[in-house]
């Protein structure tokens, strides 16, 4: 009995310290582990906020987009609205009763005024009727004549260098060409 009783005070004895050691531990366990938990939460808090934040900035940006394509959709049927206006009113029969109202009549008799050497560079419509047989009656003078004839002469001569030119470019330049999309 002795040997029962000392096992069992020294089972005592041994429980004892060994709760005494599991007491312990478990009070350090227990910071350690709160210090962790309380880690673990914020960083899981952390996380959920800036998940929320970004969720919100999304949800913010597409409601932007709605609205801008909400009022872009707008100004084009807007704009719609003012070209088939602007059609309307370039009617020819709507500017010459809006001409008429304004008081504008047409002309009972045109008159032109002739102004020598205007353009100096290109022919006035007075010069080319005459290359093309219509005479002026205003052009009697061997004088004028001569000057008349040196004028049209010139005024054709630059007039076909100009086409010559043109329909070379026209003829040397290719298709798809950054030439031909109107880039130097």
């Amino acid at each position: 009995m002795i040997t029962g009783h000392s096992g069992s005070l020294l089972h005592r004895l041994r429980g004892n310290s060994a709760e005494g050691l599991t007491e312990k531990s478990i009070g350090s366990l227990d910071a350690k582990t709160a210090i962790g938990s309380l880690l673990i939460l914020i960083l899981v808090s952390l996380l959920g906020w800036l998940y929320l934040t970004q969720a919100s900035q999304v949800t913010t940006t597409g409601y932007r987009i709605y609205e801008l394509e909400r009022e872009r959709a707008r100004l084009q049927r807007a704009n719609a609205k003012l070209m088939l206006e602007v059609a309307e009113l370039e009617r020819l029969e709507i500017v010459k009763a809006r001409a008429r109202q304004l008081g504008f009549v047409p002309p009972a008799q045109v008159e032109y005024l002739v102004v020598t050497d205007y353009p100096p560079d290109h022919p006035s419509s007075g010069q080319l009727a005459i290359a093309f047989g219509k005479e002026s009656p205003a052009l009697n003078s061997p004088q004028q004549e001569k000057t008349r004839n040196k004028a049209v002469a010139t005024a054709l001569a630059s007039w076909w260098e100009e086409l010559v030119s043109q329909f070379t470019i026209w003829i040397t330049v290719q298709p798809g060409s950054a030439m031909a999309e109107g880039t130097p």
